[in-house]
């Protein structure tokens, strides 16, 4: 990983789940799945990072409006969009997506818990579901029914997540436990997405943008055996059992 700044690669590490599945890719790949998780860590600490929401809409104005830049080869002095920029091949065309990225951000900054199980969905999607599908055309994987899965994978993916960071809320961190629904009916819905997706038809090419449905099924899995309350034991980290699922996924062309 020589060709990427040490602060994209920081930053790519943070999300170590999707950095170990970015490892399972052929090298000559790594860069753009690399590049594009690191945008997606820039993106999501924003909200956390800010004293008031407006200073965060105004970061994420910005990514918005320097994307079509970064596409043509313009890039803005930042290790992340220089990053971006350098597999823009890969990424021709998908402007709206880098874009659609920034713009889901803005819901963490909204107040109160979100509306609806729907509306917690729709951001999951906006969010984990657009950087998944990102990350097939990284693989140079042209094909909508893949996208399809892992725009599933990663919207289950993200839904998970929100759901096993509840216990670590507070400061600018909004409670996305939606109205009117539990931890358990959000979990179901992941689960849903991601039996979804693996009926679809997918090469093994895509791996590294679908294994992520494997360390989604740890997560669901433990999760269950908590009785689905993700405060009832601290988050373990992503170890050797992370390591191993993903390589699994790897040897078998399975996620």
């Amino acid at each position: 990983m020589t060709d990427l700044d040490p602060s994209v690669l920081d930053l790519c590490r943070q999300d170590r789940e999707r950095y170990l599945c970015a490892l399972a890719a052929p090298r000559v790949k790594r860069p753009g799945l690399m590049a594009l998780i690191a945008y997606n860590q820039e993106l999501a600490r924003i909200p956390e990072t800010v004293s008031e929401p407006m200073l965060g809409k105004i970061k994420l104005q910005w990514w918005i409006d320097v994307v079509p830049g970064i596409l043509q080869g313009r890039s803005p002095s930042h290790p992340v969009a220089g990053a971006l920029s350098a597999v823009r091949d890969a990424l021709a065309g998908r402007g709206p997506d880098l874009r659609r990225l920034a713009e889901a951000r803005n819901f963490d900054l909204e107040p109160g818990r979100p509306a609806s199980l729907e509306a917690l969905v729709d951001y999951a999607q906006a969010s984990g579901g657009t950087l998944q599908a990102l990350m097939v055309d990284a693989l140079g994987i042209s094909d909508d029914s893949v996208r399809q899965a892992a725009r599933e994978v990663g919207t289950a993916w993200a839904l998970i997540g929100l759901m096993r960071a509840l216990p670590y809320g507070g400061g600018q961190r909004r409670d996305m436990l939606p109205q009117g629904a539990s931890v358990r009916d959000v979990l179901e819905h992941a689960r849903g997405l991601l039996q979804t997706a693996r009926a679809r038809p997918t090469p093994k090419a895509a791996l590294s943008a679908l294994v992520a449905g494997r360390l989604a099924d740890r997560h669901l899995k433990r999760l269950a055996a908590q009785g689905w309350d993700p405060a009832r034991r601290q988050e373990p980290p992503a170890g050797v059992g992370a390591v191993a699922a993903v390589w699994l996924g790897k040897l078998t062309g399975r996620f």
